[in-house]
């Protein structure tokens, strides 16, 4: 699956190629919007589920979607954005 946010199949944080799994980046309900959009990065056990796993941090999960939408928005617009997904991510 393709991902705005890589050009390499490794972990988005450590880099590696082994044990990888595909992180959605805005799940739930968004999960198909996601993998429609390349809202997917590939993470490694340890940053995915793990222990330093973004299940387990909110602020890594919501520092990945900020930059998932910093990265969409390069090329599309805000408004865009929260049409496929329902909000902004980078509005408080």
């Amino acid at each position: 699956m393709k991902s705005i946010m890589q050009l390499k199949k490794e972990c988005y944080f450590c880099h590696t190629t082994k044990d990888l799994h595909l992180h959605h980046i805005y799940g739930g309900g968004n999960r198909k919007i996601s993998e429609r959009h390349g809202f997917v990065v590939y993470l490694c056990f340890k940053h995915h589920t793990g222990d330093e796993g973004v299940h387990r941090f909110p602020e890594a999960l919501k520092a990945l979607k900020q930059i998932c939408q910093r990265t969409y928005e390069e090329k599309h617009s805000r408004e865009k954005f929260i049409r496929l997904i329902g909000k902004s991510y980078l509005e408080e």
